[in-house]
């Protein structure tokens, strides 16, 4: 889409003057007039309409600058207002007379205009962005206007604006409600259920119940669509360190989790196999801060659940080297204990944490593992105070980071440290000290939903179909998750994305996960098409649940002929049924017509050719690099081409004079009629011979000129010629045998063999000669 149409179909009417004049900037810029690729084109453009639409675009630079500062100071007069309104509320103590309706109402539009601001910010910003970049690709000629735009925006940074505090204190007028008001339309059902049930009473057994868990995509366009919706029913929760210079904002988590060389954890979690292990060092915030370090040891066993635990160890950094890198467990274990001692932790803890200690040692020990990927990302939390059943997080800025030393002679990380200190260093700059091919940037946020539910409806999801949210959680979930603003992802890992992201090249994974291809995509989509999706999605989920039932009805039989088959082994990462039936008969045709025309082997796949705007100054090749410089090809390529050529021409030489010796000897013949039919046969070959040996070798000779990749096998006419061959062949062979058999039916025939006779006898009848 257009950035022109995008930004008519998005712009906020209220505000619809304040908006970049896009349409503006790209009538001074001259684009439907000048041509790019012509001489004409770059001298009409003069110093003076340069100077005009620099000034024109430093202008409405300044009008969205002042626009969205006014449009900030607004929400922010309003939210203090409201909180104004609780103290007042707070102070007078009679909450069951005061009128909700209105500070509901004021509380819904300081959210949405926040909402709104914020997708005001990035539309301008990435129109400025396009519009400077379409002047440097039609006026090459000029300075670019990119540095210029980069040093007003350090000026008037409109899109730079943390809108983290304001949804704080936002959500924290919410929780207010939710405290206070027991009833009210813009709270969901789940919502005032929970607020007239204790958390604590509301859950008729604890050990029941257990978390399932969402993933989904959001791209950064929807974030904060996303975040302002589910402010709405849950608050944000804050994390705050003594060290944080402004506690209300979002942290920054860190995770460092562990491989060998052979990237076994990888590739056992990937490939689901019944015990997948996970092992990460995780902090918030900065380490030059002196955080809380969390050692975490994850077992998944899917044969036997009491089998699956955690294990989360509290580290002090100094202690890291000597437990990590060089595997002093015991000394390691004493100083902990030591500590944990000292703050009089019972006996049986104690022995728990000796206990975690010595597997996790000896774990690393027996995998050589080591610290092989940092994550690096922002999360923001939801979650009622006291009530756990529904947890919503978000991370977004996403980024991974080699941390490996598997390359001893190059080695990213230093092998002696169990960190990257380059990039922990307070005050070093993380993009200064990374190269090129040590870090990627995940275009997306994640954002997962977990959900505690009890072990019966665990056990119904197991069958491999999503199940949708029970009531007690609400409708809005369903809302959310089903909406155009997320995209699911089920099973995705961080450490899966950043492993197969970062060691795409290398020979030692095994798999890739399913959702890489997903990234090229655009996973936004509008309104319309989600509710398609979302009706093809519960077709599915219906004739699944439907083929589920026609298993269990099954008799015995069919059960113990399926009994070896585990559910959970269904790829449901698969999309081939979006297709129907035809994905076979595609494959089919894909398969025999290459072959049979000699086509590439790679006819199918998608080309990489796309429109690719170019750099100021940097003109499109007219003749590719591989076709640059002199020719220089070996004798011997251009001798086989016509050596076959010739040898092509042999057997034209060989049809062409049995087409005249069986023409010529047509009087001659038992058939007439047949002589001539096959005269007429191997002349047709002839041809066929001449024509194909003339085009096989211009197609290659050309294929040699142009330097091309493509396949020199053409099997077509090798195959025409056996097949013409073979049937001049069967109908000689039946019309001998008829003529034979004529001819002893008229004449006395000597007795032969029995075992003779009676082949004689099969072959006659097999080629219709019924009179013998």
């Amino acid at each position: 889409m257009l950035f022109g149409v995008k930004l008519s179909n998005e712009i906020f009417p209220p505000w619809k003057d304040h908006y970049i004049n896009y349409e503006r900037l790209k009538k001074l810029l001259k684009e439907n007039t000048i041509d790019a690729g012509s001489k004409k084109g770059k001298s009409a453009w003069t110093d003076h309409e340069e100077s005009q639409f620099v000034a024109a675009l430093d202008s409405e630079l300044e009008k969205v600058y002042s626009f969205q500062a006014t449009e900030y100071g607004l929400v922010n007069k309003k939210i203090e207002s409201l909180e104004k309104q609780v103290e007042e509320i707070n102070a007078q103590g009679d909450k069951e007379h005061v009128e909700w309706e209105p500070f509901q109402q004021e509380l819904e539009n300081a959210l949405s205009e926040a909402r709104e601001l914020d997708q005001f910010a990035r539309l301008n910003f990435t129109g400025f962005q396009k519009i400077v970049k379409k002047h440097d690709r039609l006026h090459p000629n000029y300075n670019s206007v990119k540095a210029l735009l980069s040093i007003r925006l350090k000026e008037l940074p409109f899109h730079s604006e943390d809108y983290s505090p304001l949804l704080n204190r936002i959500s924290q007028l919410f929780q207010f409600m939710r405290d206070n008001l027991k009833t009210g339309s813009y709270i969901s059902t789940s919502l005032s259920a929970s607020l007239n049930t204790p958390a604590a009473s509301s859950l008729s057994n604890q050990q029941d119940l257990d978390y399932q868990s969402f993933k989904f995509w959001v791209h950064p366009d929807n974030l904060m669509e996303v975040k302002t919706l589910i402010l709405r029913h849950l608050p944000m929760l804050v994390y705050a360190n003594e060290t944080d210079d402004n506690p209300s904002a979002d942290p920054i988590i860190t995770s460092l989790y562990f491989d060998n060389s052979s990237f076994e954890l990888y590739n056992m979690k990937l490939m689901k196999s019944n015990t997948s292990p996970s092992l990460r060092l995780r902090w918030y915030g900065k380490l030059s801060d002196k955080p809380d370090i969390f050692l975490e040891k994850k077992i998944v066993d899917k044969t036997d659940d009491e089998n699956s635990r955690d294990i989360r160890l509290k580290l002090k950094e100094k202690y890291l080297n000597d437990f990590i890198i060089n595997h002093d467990v015991e000394g390691f274990k004493q100083k902990t204990l030591q500590r944990v001692k000292e703050m009089g932790t019972s006996e049986q803890i104690i022995n728990g944490i000796s206990g975690d200690i010595d597997e996790v040692g000896s774990f690393i020990s027996e995998l050589d593992l080591q610290p092989a990927l940092r994550s690096v990302y922002t999360r923001t939390a939801f979650q009622i105070p006291g009530d756990d059943r529904v947890r919503v997080t978000i991370d977004s800025d996403i980024s991974f980071i080699r941390e490996d030393a598997f390359d001893e002679d190059r080695p990213i990380r230093n092998p002696d440290e169990w960190h990257r200190t380059d990039i922990d260093n307070a005050g070093s700059d993380l993009h200064s000290v990374l190269r090129k091919n040590e870090f990627t940037k995940f275009p997306h946020a994640v954002m997962e939903i977990k959900i505690k539910s009890t072990s019966k409806r665990k056990a119904s999801q197991a069958n491999g179909i999503s199940i949708p949210f029970s009531r007690k959680h609400g409708k809005w979930i369903e809302e959310l998750t089903t909406s155009h603003l997320v995209k699911e992802v089920p099973n995705f890992s961080k450490f899966i994305q950043g492993i197969a992201s970062l060691f795409l090249e290398d020979d030692r994974l095994d798999m890739l996960p399913f959702w890489l291809p997903e990234l090229e995509d655009d996973i936004r989509m509008n309104p319309n098409q989600a509710i398609e999706e979302e009706k093809k999605k519960a077709k599915n989920q219906t004739d699944m649940k439907t083929r589920l039932q026609r298993i269990e009805d099954a008799p015995s039989r069919s059960q113990d002929r399926n009994a070896g088959i585990n559910v959970e082994d269904i790829d449901h990462e698969s999309s081939d049924d979006e297709g129907g039936y035809s994905a076979p008969k595609r494959k089919q045709k894909t398969e025999i017509i290459p072959f049979l025309t000699g086509g590439s082997k790679l006819a199918n796949v998608d080309s990489e050719d796309e429109e690719v705007e170019l750099p100021p100054g940097v003109m499109k090749p007219k003749t590719l690099l591989k076709q640059a410089g002199a020719l220089k090809i070996e004798a011997k390529i251009w001798l086989a081409n016509e050596r076959t050529f010739n040898r092509w021409l042999h057997v034209c030489t060989l049809f062409s004079a049995l087409t005249f010796a069986i023409y010529g000897a047509v009087k001659k013949a038992a058939s007439e009629t047949l002589a001539t039919n096959m005269a007429y046969l191997y002349f047709f070959l002839t041809l066929f011979c001449i024509f194909w040996s003339y085009y096989i070798y211009i197609k290659r000779l050309s294929i040699i000129k142009e330097r091309d990749g493509k396949h020199l096998d053409a099997p077509l006419g090798p195959m025409v010629i056996t097949i013409g061959i073979l049937v001049a062949i069967i109908v000689n062979f039946v019309s001998g045998f008829r003529h034979a058999a004529a001819q002893i039916t008229v004449q006395d025939a000597e007795p032969l063999h029995p075992l003779i006779q009676y082949v004689l006898e099969k072959t006659y009848h097999l080629v219709g000669a019924e009179g013998y």
